[in-house]
């Protein structure tokens, strides 16, 4: 569920909230005021890749190339032999 702040114009007071993104709250949960609280501007929070999965890709990729190479290398071998 997304996080959403808050500010009640009655309190002035800040709070985080959760709810769907369809939902509005019209409620203060600290002083009880009931109206249209106002909605604040927040940035995205998002999940960072670990540097380790970046390296275990990485190095999966750099191994599929070399196992890539060396098949090239004795494919071309047995067509130079049959020539």
């Amino acid at each position: 569920m997304p996080r959403y702040n808050y500010r009640c114009p009655s309190c002035e007071i800040e709070f985080l909230a959760r709810h769907s993104s369809n939902e509005t709250l019209e409620e203060c949960e600290k002083c009880g005021y009931s109206g249209s609280l106002i909605k604040l501007v927040s940035k995205p929070s998002y999940m960072v890749k670990k540097k380790e999965d970046q390296r275990k890709v990485g190095q999966l990729t750099e191994k599929f190339i070399e196992e890539s190479r060396q098949e090239l290398k004795q494919q071309k071998k047995e067509l130079n032999k049959n020539r």
